[in-house]
């Protein structure tokens, strides 16, 4: 495969991804989640069993929020949808590659040249960030007897520093909004609020990338900034999540409703897969419709159609879709609420529903 190829490869891939709706915070339905100090008080005597089991599990949640975990930094990490589609040469590749940039080398074994052009090019845009900011092809002659060459952008002490920030990041954000003890719902939970409350979007670079190519959106640029467009976004949140030991890829596609293009996230969860998407979640107040969403969900959302999706990569097929079910409603009664809080004590979820009223999930029987 020419190397024409793996360039013109990435770049339909992040403008295929680059396109987004608005997703400002709705006022009017932000509202309905605030209480009336003085009503709350009126009523305070007369306050239901479940309105006092809310206002104890939030208290709980807060409390939990002090207790840091205890996530170490993993310098490997694939998504089983992205591997599989890749296949094990080229991970294998990916590996000794990032063996190789830890060793300060810039050599490595990979089984052919197509391994490579694939590996290098897709690989570190979702599995290590900082590498894909920072490291790139040789391009020409790179491949020769079963070794592959790259390049640094940054002096090789100056990127193993980016690293060590970098992981220091990473395991920052894990450990401040995650315990040890958290299931995987609970962690994309956590996840979720945590990227609806401290990350924006950047409509500046989303009206860039509509006029031209933008090498430097990415999610390294996401995580490291604070802000980013949905493909900044969507590769950030699915490579935390595999740092905290869930199951995380990306998927994306084209709806006619939004006239855009758009990329989120895509969890497998006790062998079921399910669309996160926490771009239009950011700012929202924690907004559920884009929690855990069925391929039904996701096309009612915004018209993102299963069969015209791109799940993993493009490496094999320009929409494989149709090979990829998410069909599981459990968490369906939370969409078009917002959330509150939640217990994992309890395995309880507290939210307020589309109507405006507070409301309890009980997430018990998923995990």
């Amino acid at each position: 495969m020419s190397i024409r190829k793996v360039v013109f490869s990435l770049i339909c891939i992040l403008i295929m991804s680059f396109g987004i709706v608005g997703c400002g915070n709705n006022e009017s339905q932000m509202d309905t989640v605030s209480m009336d100090a003085s009503e709350q008080s009126a009523t305070e005597d007369n306050a239901s069993s479940e309105d006092a089991e809310q206002s104890e599990a939030t208290d709980d949640t807060k409390s939990e929020d002090t207790v840091e975990g205890h996530y170490e930094f993993k310098p490997i990490v694939v998504a089983s949808i992205f591997r599989d589609i890749m296949g094990e040469d080229m991970y294998d590749a990916y590996c000794n590659y990032v063996k190789a940039v830890q060793s300060g080398k810039d050599e490595f074994a990979v089984k052919d040249e197509e391994s490579y052009d694939w590996m290098i090019g897709q690989f570190p845009r979702v599995c290590y960030p900082v590498l894909g900011e920072y490291t790139e092809s040789n391009y020409a002659d790179a491949f020769k007897n079963g070794k592959a060459t790259f390049q640094y952008k940054i002096p090789k002490d100056e990127l193993a520093k980016k690293e060590s920030e970098f992981e220091d990041l990473v395991t920052g954000i894990l450990n401040k909004t995650m315990r040890d003890d958290y299931s995987d719902i609970e962690k994309i939970l956590a996840l979720y609020e945590y990227f609806s409350t401290q990350y924006s979007y950047d409509y500046d670079m989303y009206e860039k990338s509509h006029v031209t190519y933008v090498e430097e959106a990415n999610a390294y640029r996401f995580l490291t900034g604070g802000k980013g467009i949905c493909s900044e976004c969507a590769p950030a949140f699915s490579y935390l999540l595999l740092e905290a030991g869930v199951d995380a890829t990306t998927a994306g596609g084209y709806s006619d409703i939004a006239n855009d293009s758009h990329e989120w996230t895509y969890v497998t969860i006790n062998g079921k897969n399910y669309h996160v998407d926490a771009t239009y979640a950011m700012g929202s107040g924690v907004y559920l419709s884009y929690f855990m969403m069925t391929d039904e969900q996701r096309e009612y959302e915004d018209g993102y159609k299963k069969d015209e999706m791109t799940v993993g990569c493009h490496y094999k097929e320009q929409a494989n879709g149709k090979d990829y079910t998410a069909d599981d409603d459990f968490f369906a009664p939370l969409w078009g609420g917002f959330l509150d809080s939640f217990d994992s004590e309890k395995n309880i979820i507290y939210y307020t529903d589309k109507e405006g009223n507070p409301a309890t999930f009980d997430y018990s029987a998923f995990e």
